[in-house]
């Protein structure tokens, strides 16, 4: 049973924050940044100023649009550990301004899954069930990028372990993220449903980049929700 943790832990003080940065400003590192349309660029960070703003060399090419107030993910990694961050950038002359706001590390613990909400649109498509084709539409319960937890009628299917699933999943109105893995545990859930765990077996980056990004999505959603 997957234990209940967000995979993004928020940076909250400024003191930590401040003390994070500045270890990456002197690693001499890149930020990756992205846009909704799943557009990257990386640039390299030249300086940190007070208000946690980043002055980044700007890319010799890009087609991003800056557009004004535009929020782009942006992410980083120092010593093997992985940070994200959401920002407003700014452009300048010689030089592109991004402000660091809700920088999260990313938890990457194994056996720890994110719980998507009852009333959130999550759904778990398997196109092949052993290699055949089929089409099961399933309800997902937690995502990792290691694997996920889906939820199904006990008559709609007789899957067992170890069978091999290939599956689309869907969050909200995103594009759907293609998978591929093999059913590990499966219990009763009252008595009419059944919970299967999925392990992902082969999952290329631009999959595994898809369910962090869209997780960071989800969670900064819930964040406004919250305060709102």
């Amino acid at each position: 049973m997957s234990e209940a943790l967000v995979i993004f832990k928020a940076i909250g003080s400024e003191q930590e924050k401040q003390m994070l940065l500045q270890k990456f400003l002197s690693s001499q590192g890149k930020v990756t940044l992205k846009d909704k349309f799943e557009r990257v660029i990386t640039m390299k960070v030249l300086s940190l100023n007070s208000q946690f703003h980043l002055k980044c060399t700007p890319p010799e090419e890009t087609s991003m649009n800056f557009a004004e107030s535009s929020i782009f993910m942006a992410s980083f990694e120092m010593n093997g550990e992985k940070y994200l961050f959401e920002t407003k950038p700014t452009v300048a002359e010689n030089y592109i301004s991004l402000p660091v706001t809700h920088l999260y590390h990313m938890q990457r613990r194994r056996n720890f899954r994110y719980i998507l909400p009852q009333d959130y649109s999550a759904e778990f498509v398997v196109n092949y069930l052993n290699q055949t084709v089929c089409a099961h539409h399933c309800r997902l319960l937690d995502l990792s990028t290691e694997g996920c937890a889906i939820e199904i009628h006990q008559e709609e299917t007789d899957w067992k372990l170890e069978d091999l699933v290939q599956a689309e999943i869907f969050l909200g109105d995103r594009d759907p993220i293609i998978v591929q893995g093999v059913i590990k545990n499966i219990r009763a859930r009252g008595v009419s449903h059944l919970v299967l765990g999925v392990e992902f077996n082969h999952l290329a980056n631009p999959s595994e980049h898809k369910i962090i990004s869209y997780l960071t999505d989800l969670q900064r959603e819930l964040y406004f929700r919250k305060a709102g």
